[in-house]
């Protein structure tokens, strides 16, 4: 299989060249070099620890230990090699508190540690409930009617947030309360809910100064639902508004987010938005979301990076991948099997496409993470790109090719330039070519540009490449920066400065 994964990544790489643009016929169409010419390998992403850097939006989901479902010691040390900064943790009430009254930290203490030690920032999820007071556990709220609940579970917060006060400052309320099976005995009910984060919240503020408070926590976008959210008061209490967003096709939440953004700026424009929770499986008959197969593990790599890189061209500072290993057992009890961790749990742990790719990316895009002013147009492959195409889009008589998805980053590995095709992620999908027009308006674009290929991690030479303001810098009508025939995947491709990557 990795085989052919390598010839098939091999036959991507081939590319179509074009002539270089002569700035003294700028309205002549440019031939297309014929037969294709490979790009060269000049390198490989040098791979870094979460320790190698500062801050990360990218996180890993880390849940289900409050059910016992894998082992810290043996998928733990995967995280050593991982470039990411935050993890997901569930604090388990029900697992610290097996005896009524009595705490048993030993296995949060050792999730905790284990990411800090390794350079990672655990963020908790604080949910669900414990039979010693209630019917069940997953799902189970402490209802106001339940007094007797409701009191050991103020003081269990209590006490988590006293605890790991310096380790962990960011607490999730709940999670996913939109859903019958994450909200029992009730049906969902958003005034509950924030009833739930008014009682809650305060008590991990006072024993947690520094604690930053997420909620929502909400399956995909339910509009309605977080609408009476903030209707009920849910922007007052709380610091960051956290999704879950699956689907098939990452980009599908693209206008919701951006709406979201503008619904909470209605109610409290400091709080930030989070996407905390997403995957897709690699393999068929998986458990929780599966979305819409084929299944594989190329497909699950190009959905993450899709989903990753989607998410920081909204501004996102945090996105996480649902999760580190696959779930056998899942839900405990059934012998099933959820395919969407980035390692394989069984028959021994190894690490799937998608966990070398995070690798990749992670290496690439860290830091404080941010959208840059550009613009960027895409024009078909098998079209010219030159001044005319350049004055077209300008006027507005061109516009820029549908289907295609870029991100333009700054980051502390400089800038960052990601495209992709949004057609839905396939193993085999037909080889294509695209042209961009960059026009920076923070600086001059990129000096000495290179490709990086973030499922295999080679880093190609870009020949054809030109910005269009060297030839005269104060002519107005020609400020782009122009990439020729590069690469059109159904995963993100990123263009970086050379000095950076190199």
């Amino acid at each position: 299989m990795e085989n052919n994964r390598r010839n098939f990544l091999k036959t991507l790489s081939i590319l179509p060249l074009s002539a270089s643009l002569n700035p003294l016929e700028p309205d002549l169409p440019v031939p297309i070099a014929s037969p294709p010419i490979e790009l060269k390998k000049i390198g490989s992403v040098r791979m870094k620890k979460p320790t190698e850097i500062k801050s990360s939006p990218f996180g890993i989901g880390c849940e289900t230990l409050d059910r016992d479902l894998w082992k810290p010691k043996e998928v733990y040390p995967w995280i050593d090699n991982l470039p990411v900064k935050w993890g997901r943790l569930q604090t388990g009430w029900a697992r610290v508190e097996r005896e009524k009254g009595k705490y048993d930290w030993a296995w949060l203490d050792e999730s905790v540690d284990g990411l800090v030690s390794r350079g990672v920032k655990p963020f908790f999820n604080v949910g669900y409930g414990n039979t010693n007071y209630q019917e069940g556990e997953v799902g189970f709220y402490p209802s106001m009617s339940n007094p007797v609940a409701n009191d050991a579970w103020q003081k269990f917060v209590t006490a988590v947030a006293k605890r790991y006060k310096g380790k962990v400052q960011h607490y999730e309320i709940w999670n996913e309360p939109n859903l019958s099976g994450f909200w029992k005995p009730d049906k969902p009910d958003p005034k509950k809910y924030v009833q739930l984060v008014r009682e809650t919240a305060p008590l991990i503020r006072k024993n947690n100064p520094d604690a930053l408070i997420v909620g929502g926590v909400v399956s995909r976008m339910p509009i309605l639902y977080i609408q009476e959210l903030f209707k009920e008061g849910l922007g007052d209490l709380i610091d960051i508004f956290s999704f879950h967003p699956y689907t098939t096709l990452p980009e599908a939440y693209t206008e919701r987010t951006k709406g979201l953004r503008q619904l909470i700026d209605r109610y409290n424009p400091k709080i930030k938005i989070w996407q905390g929770e997403n995957g897709f499986p690699s393999d068929p008959n998986s458990t929780g979301f599966s979305g819409e197969g084929p299944w594989t593990e190329t497909i699950q790599a190009k959905v993450m990076l899709r989903r990753l890189l989607t998410d920081c061209s909204l501004n996102l500072p945090m996105t996480l991948w649902f999760l580190i290993v696959d779930l056998h057992d899942y839900p405990k009890g059934s012998g099933n099997t959820n395919y969407k961790g980035i390692l394989r749990q069984k028959p021994e742990i190894k690490p799937k496409i998608a966990y070398k790719a995070l690798q990749h990316l992670g290496s690439l895009v860290h830091g404080e993470v941010h959208t840059r002013s550009a613009i960027v147009h895409a024009l078909a492959g098998k079209e010219p790109a030159t001044e005319r195409e350049y004055q077209a889009f300008g006027n507005g008589t061109k516009k820029s090719l549908e289907g295609i998805c870029t991100a333009t980053l700054n980051t502390d590995n400089g800038l960052v330039l990601a495209y992709w095709s949004d057609q839905k992620a396939s193993d085999n999908p037909p080889a294509d070519s695209v042209h961009l027009f960059l026009w920076d308006w923070e600086d001059r674009g990129f000096k000495e540009p290179v490709l990086v290929d973030l499922l295999s991690g080679e880093i190609l030479e870009l020949p054809d490449q030109q910005k269009m303001f060297d030839d005269d810098k104060w002519r107005v009508g020609a400020e782009a920066q122009i990439f020729r025939q590069l690469p059109l995947h159904d995963y993100p491709m990123l263009i970086m400065e050379k000095s950076k990557v190199v």
